[in-house]
């Protein structure tokens, strides 16, 4: 299997990947949420079931990572994320299977259920974790695994936050490719919008340019799921550039494309106080998809997105459009694996996690 868009532009085949994923991920319609909230067509994209071995958004953007870091002869993966992070653990899978040490740069935040399970999960997948205290403590942190891990003979390799990078990203942009053939299939009408959780922003960018390139009049609905200094339009425009121009440095062929950031969608009033802060729109959507369709989300990233992506649209008069709600979620169930390691067997600084209060999951309403 090699990505689909190498069908449209063969010399992208230069580009480094391996395969990680089983695809494409199907494409489902959501009946009775659509029904519930008031949407005639409302779809669902299941990137939760993109590997049997950890599904979610990672694996698309790993698989042109690792292979890249696999070129380069790259033995150690170093990464970035706050303490419950998915895109650490998933390169700690994913990395440790290709025969890669992982080691992940760990910043605080609010407290939650899944971050004590992700904790235990790293520790079971032998990932090296070092905590730091906020963004310049993760950038000196860094630094110093970096140096001291290049000086051990290690070779370091970055997978930047999010695994969003231009190479990573190629793996978003190969999916709008996909599910441009998943409609000519008729497994789904075009979309109008795409509602996709928005952080790191790779996924958001790969998912426009993609659109783009694969002559899909679709809009992507970015609904911001970090801090504000982070998730912007104009960092979303600038990746889209730089994609775009990786891309062309390996095939002339593929078009030149330029967004403004007026034709750019980021909403940006569903974040809640902070980075990892539920709020209620995005728990009450993940009780809805839970008990109406099924399909677990989350509050950090999904169910903010969809939540809040279904209320702008609803507000923008948009109920009779044809939706598709990307899910970047991870459903592979690791529970199992997680209740053999004894949290008290993590640094000490990630010990408050299993002793402090956890968030509350449920919608009040």
């Amino acid at each position: 299997m090699t990505p689909v868009i190498n069908e449209y532009f063969p010399d992208l085949e230069k580009i480094p990947w391996i395969s990680l994923g089983s695809y494409p991920t199907k494409v489902e319609k959501l009946e009775k949420m659509g029904e519930a909230r008031g949407f005639t067509e409302l779809y669902i994209k299941r990137d939760d079931q993109s590997s049997p071995v950890y599904g979610g958004n990672k694996v698309r953007k790993l698989e042109y990572m690792l292979a890249d870091a696999q070129k380069k002869g790259k033995k150690t993966l170093i990464t970035l994320g706050g303490v419950g992070s998915n895109q650490v653990l998933a390169t700690g899978i994913f990395g440790g299977e290709l025969g890669f040490k992982v080691a992940g740069i760990m910043m605080d935040q609010p407290n939650a259920k899944y971050v004590r399970k992700n904790l235990l999960l790293d520790k079971y997948y032998d990932i090296k974790l070092i905590h730091c205290n906020g963004e310049l403590g993760e950038i000196f942190a860094f630094i110093g695994e970096y140096l001291s891990t290049r000086l051990s003979g290690a070779k370091p390799y970055f997978v930047t936050a999010g695994a969003s990078s231009e190479i990573g990203n190629m793996g978003f942009v190969n999916a709008a490719f996909e599910l441009k053939k998943q409609i000519e299939a008729g497994e789904i009408p075009e979309p109008d919008y795409i509602i996709a959780a928005c952080g790191s922003i790779g996924t958001s960018a790969g998912l426009n340019l993609g659109c783009k390139l694969a002559g899909l009049d679709t809009k992507v609905v970015a609904v911001r799921v970090a801090m504000p200094w982070i998730t912007t339009k104009w960092r979303m425009r600038r990746m889209i550039r730089d994609i775009n121009n990786f891309m062309r440095k390996y095939d002339p062929k593929v078009p030149l494309v330029d967004i403004s950031e007026e034709n750019l969608i980021l909403l940006e009033d569903y974040l809640g106080d902070d980075y990892a802060a539920f709020t209620d729109c995005g728990c009450q959507c993940v009780d809805d998809m839970l008990e109406l369709e099924d399909i677990q989300l989350e509050h950090t990233y999904t169910g903010k997105a969809f939540g809040g992506g279904l209320d702008w649209l609803k507000k923008q008069g948009k109920t009779d459009s044809t939706i598709l709600f990307w899910n970047t979620y991870n459903s592979v169930d690791l529970s199992d694996k997680a209740t053999t390691v004894d949290y008290k067997t993590l640094p000490a600084k990630f010990h408050k996690y299993f002793t402090e209060p956890v968030q509350e999951e449920t919608w009040k309403g």
